[in-house]
């Protein structure tokens, strides 16, 4: 007789067993969606938001001492938490132009960027895609002060598209030995694309070498798409929300250069994302040290710092550790988040890396100047 209990209690375990790994990939899947930035009606975010110019502000294109410019990110979160981390990446690109008008260069600035952006959910092969054409022109204010007022326009296409077949759901348990079974779920198809539309401003001044300050808002998903992969005439059923705007994003930030020895300079940020009923501000700054009396080589280190609001409260979220260093035309940096919310016990789990790779090609002209970013 208790061999007979024993293996009808063994039997019942491995049933709850297989049940609970079904309902551990749903939780999963809805920890990720709610919890990301990278969810559905929000977008993805970096740290080191200053290394992304072109997802920052369209007007951005072209602010920089050189001829072009080439940025890549890649960041990966959440590794300690998932089996399989959440990992965003993007890669622009921008050229400047000098204008000539009746045989003379103008101090005015024409420029032209692309940008691939990607971000990844391999747990369930939930991938956004990105390309998109930025344009910018900076008018030069005073010349003596290198003074600019520039705006930017950003057009372009997102993707979006998961993978079924590495979703569980609970009608598909066969209440003996796993999840079988086909399921009932009326679902849509697993691609969805739209346009995007993003507008931006910018200014900047250089009173001396050994000062520049700038600020610049951008405004992004002018046209506020329907991400909504339900949003399809096949699908009738009226419990269905066929609509899941892409809130409207403002990203407002500022920044300055400040020289403070022959050695030494300090690059305060501050940037400012509202989304919807979110809020994030990013602050903190870059401390630039000279490593060698050769010109181009310094050291960077410093602390950032983001805060969230989410719908009534705001508190701080991360404290982000940078390091850097910068070689001639290169620009190397890399950052750790360290999550100090509440919003799980064991914090270190919510931790995050970024890499960044910024190359910026050689400089002719002195006199088209723009503060480095």
């Amino acid at each position: 007789m208790n061999q007979i209990l024993l293996k009808f209690a063994n039997n019942i375990y491995n049933k709850m067993t297989l049940f609970a790994e079904g309902y551990q990939k749903c939780f999963t899947f809805i920890f990720i969606m709610v919890l990301s930035f990278s969810s559905f009606a929000q977008d993805a975010h970096f740290s080191q938001f200053y290394a992304s110019p072109l997802t920052l502000n369209p007007a951005i294109a072209g602010t920089y001492t050189g001829t072009f410019r080439i940025s890549t990110l890649y960041r990966d979160q959440w590794r300690s938490a998932l089996d399989n981390p959440l990992r965003t990446f993007a890669i622009s690109g921008d050229v400047k132009f000098d204008l000539n008008y009746g045989g003379k260069n103008l101090p005015d600035v024409v420029a032209l960027g692309i940008t691939f952006f990607g971000d990844r959910v391999t747990t369930f092969d939930f991938n956004t895609n990105q390309i998109m054409l930025t344009a910018a022109y900076h008018k030069a204010l005073d010349k003596r002060t290198k003074q600019y007022l520039g705006i930017g326009i950003q057009g372009g296409v997102f993707q979006k598209t998961i993978n079924y077949e590495d979703l569980t759901f609970q009608d598909q348990f066969n209440a003996i030995d796993g999840f079988t079974l086909g399921t009932g779920e009326n679902l849509p198809p697993n691609n969805k694309a739209y346009s995007d539309i993003s507008l931006g401003i910018y200014y900047s001044i250089t009173p001396n070498k050994n000062f520049s300050y700038h600020a610049g808002l951008g405004y992004f998903h002018l046209n506020q798409p329907n991400l909504s992969f339900y949003n399809t005439p096949d699908i009738i059923d009226p419990n269905i929300f066929k609509t899941d705007t892409l809130n409207a994003k403002w990203s407002i930030h500022t920044g300055a250069s400040i020289k403070t020895s022959d050695r030494v300079s300090i690059q305060p940020r501050v940037n400012a994302l509202v989304q919807g009923p979110q809020t994030e501000l990013n602050l903190g700054a870059t401390f630039r040290y000279k490593i060698s009396k050769t010109a181009g080589q310094y050291l960077l280190f410093g602390p950032y710092f983001r805060g969230v609001k989410n719908y009534n409260n705001f508190g701080m979220e991360s404290i982000i550790g940078m390091v850097g260093i910068e070689m001639n035309n290169f620009i190397f940096g890399f950052s750790y988040d360290q999550n100090v919310s509440n919003l799980v016990k064991d914090r270190r789990s919510l931790s995050s890396l970024e890499i960044s790779l910024i190359y910026i090609g050689e400089h002719h002209n002195e006199d088209n100047f723009c503060p480095q970013w």
